[in-house]
């Protein structure tokens, strides 16, 4: 990278602009915006991010956002994520591998004596560049994502429950704690699933999601035993016309009883109901638990692969 740019922290103040490069290159990309500023301002405001240390924003001299780069710090052994973003207009000029190696630096000072496994998530199956970017700085791939679909013209079908079973909104000031206990036992034989403190839990799922609606929440029930959940938003960032999956988990005991689907069914049929006639959700492709299949079966298409990098830095 030349004298042509420079390099400094961003702040909260740039948070727009960022967003702005960052759609920029989806739709250069994959032809569709992508995110939205509170997403990115759920992760900068993040109690173990320190934008003063852990992103880098390139910009020319007469101001204008060139790229920008982040490194999400975990403690050991688990992942730091690193996300990075060149402008389309400055691509090929070194700005991509000068803030992967900026983010390597900072994985390395913030651990220095711990192997350390970098991660590169969301990257998009036919972005060669940003891939031959990646494997020619010793990443290698290590699993698939999918966006999962469904496009309704009809009313879903109705969900089936198995006996004991309902499904019912969330309860605010109610189920936090119950759902958040339940949310982690549930995802945790996710791939990578990194269990967070009730207090980062709700930072990322409530405190920070704008327009937080509670009957988009949908969990399924035994009594008072919350045995699974289905957490939504209105509107998929980037694709206002999607509704969105954050997170869907049922608990072991309770698998293999229909309740996902239900779950699904459920969801599908109230964004139905409300208007909405498309709704989404990322899914790992590699899983062995073999949920793509599942989505498959409730009527969804896979819209868009990503790929995950890893890279570990001893």
């Amino acid at each position: 990278m030349d004298n042509n740019f420079i390099i400094r922290a961003p702040t909260l103040a740039d948070l727009d602009a960022a967003i702005a490069l960052m759609n920029a290159c989806s739709r250069a990309d994959i032809g569709e915006g992508h995110p939205s500023a509170n997403m990115l301002r759920r992760f900068w405001t993040d109690e173990r991010f320190d934008l003063s240390t852990d992103a880098w924003l390139v910009t020319t001299h007469d101001g204008r956002i060139a790229g920008w780069g982040d490194v999400g710090l975990e403690p050991p052994p688990e992942s730091c994520s690193i996300s990075g973003h060149v402008h389309p207009d400055f691509r090929g000029q070194g700005i991509g591998t000068y803030l992967l190696s900026l983010a390597e630096q900072r994985a390395r000072q913030a651990m220095p004596d711990a192997p350390i496994r970098l991660q590169c998530d969301w990257v998009p199956a036919q972005n060669r560049t940003a891939r031959d970017l990646l494997e020619n700085n010793g990443y290698v791939a290590v699993r698939r994502w999918d966006r999962m679909q469904i496009d309704m013209d009809a009313p879903p079908p109705a969900p089936q429950l198995p006996d004991g079973i309902a499904i019912r909104s969330f309860r605010p000031d109610e189920d936090d704690r119950a759902l958040y206990e339940a949310f982690e036992e549930a995802m945790a034989d996710e791939w990578e699933h990194t269990p967070l403190s009730y207090e980062r839990w709700r930072h990322f799922k409530i405190d920070e999601e704008p327009n937080f609606d509670p009957t988009l929440w949908f969990l399924a029930v035994e009594g008072e035993t919350i045995v699974g959940h289905a957490l939504t938003r209105w509107e998929r960032n980037g694709l206002p016309h999607h509704g969105q999956v954050r997170d869907l988990g049922v608990r072991r005991p309770w698998r293999r009883r229909g309740i996902a689907l239900a779950l699904l069914r459920t969801l599908f049929g109230e964004f139905y109901r409300r208007g909405k006639r498309a709704v989404s959700l990322g899914v790992d492709a590699t899983s062995l638990t073999g949920a793509d299949r599942l989505y498959q079966r409730a009527g969804m298409r896979v819209a868009l692969e990503t790929i995950v990098y890893e890279k570990e830095l001893k």
